[in-house]
Parts: C-alpha cells; sequence; structure tokens
C-alpha cells in the first residue's frame, strides 16, 4: 500500500499536488519549520537569537522523534504550481491513515490548499478501505482545531497535557 501513495492523494485542485520527499527537500523542510514555529513564538513575545535557538532545537528534536516513532511514514511535499508550499507527513496503516505532520508556509494558509489536501487523504483512504484519518493537535492551537472540525474530525480525547487526539470517520 505504500508504494505508489502519492498518486493516490490527488488534491481537487490541478495547481496543487503532493509528491516524494528528495534529499533536496531538507533546506525547504527546515525553512517551512522555521516560518511556522517563528511565528508561534513570536505571537508569544519572545524574539531574536534566543527563539532561532528553541527553533532548531525543536526541529532536531521533531525530526528524531518522528523518525523513532514512525519509520515507515510517507514524507510528501506539498506544492503549488510546482513551488513547494508546505509538508505532510503520513503514516498508513489498514484500518486508519494518521496525519503525522501537515504544515503549510504561513502565506499559503487560508487559500484552500489546507482543504483540498484533507479532502485528497480522505478519498485516497477511502480508495484503500481505510475507515478513519486520525491525528494529534496541540491543544492550545485553537485555529488548527477548529480548522479539523470543518473538515468533519472530532476530538476524541487529550494525549497528555499538550494535545488532542482526533478522527475523521470514512463513510463508505
Amino acid at each position: 500500500m505504500m508504494d505508489g501513495m502519492s498518486l493516490d492523494i490527488v488534491p481537487d485542485d490541478p495547481a496543487l499536488r503532493l509528491r516524494s520527499v528528495s534529499p533536496i527537500d531538507a533546506s525547504f523542510i527546515r525553512h517551512l519549520f522555521e516560518q511556522v514555529r517563528t511565528a508561534q513564538f513570536t505571537a508569544t513575545g519572545l524574539s531574536g537569537p534566543i527563539v532561532r535557538q528553541i527553533v532548531a532545537q525543536q526541529f532536531r528534536s521533531q525530526t528524531t522523534a518522528y523518525a523513532t516513532q514512525f519509520p515507515e511514514a510517507i514524507s510528501l511535499i506539498v506544492t503549488r504550481d510546482g513551488t513547494a508550499i508546505g509538508r505532510l507527513l503520513l503514516h498508513c496503516a489498514r484500518e486508519r491513515w494518521h496525519i503525522i505532520d501537515i504544515a503549510l508556509l504561513p502565506a499559503d494558509c487560508g487559500l484552500g490548499a489546507g482543504t483540498k489536501i484533507v479532502e485528497a487523504l480522505g478519498a485516497g483512504a477511502r480508495q484503500h478501505g481505510v475507515s478513519a484519518l486520525t491525528l494529534a493537535v496541540l491543544a492550545a492551537n485553537q485555529g488548527a482545531r477548529r480548522f479539523y472540525q470543518r473538515q468533519g474530525f472530532a476530538e476524541t480525547g487529550a494525549l497528555g497535557a499538550a494535545h488532542v487526539a482526533m478522527r475523521k470517520d470514512l463513510a463508505a
């Protein structure tokens, strides 16, 4: 089921595509993480070198944690008109596909790409007979929680103090 997965996940927008990550994407993935996380820390009042140091440390920690926890994850780059705008990290099991991480550059948020990607994930999962999409979101990230609820996800409980589990059942 893993081979050719990106071919099964096709957003309903000819400008948007998902492709497998290649070694040349490493700098984009780091840049994406920095853009997303720096904005989050700046909103808390932190700035400058301390934010850069924290973000770099978090990037290394997240990369290691994902590789350890999800060694068979599928890593995809989201492109719009051939330009990288985001990343999707996905763990595919028989009964559910777990969205490990999905991120778009801040300038590309709110333009419909996230909705199209989630819709394409649901369609691809259904084609494989998968019954649900799952994810974990930061409890404090109210914007993301509302986005996923609009996409049909329901909160299923807390995952520790920092995260909320969400699930979208896929009707046949």
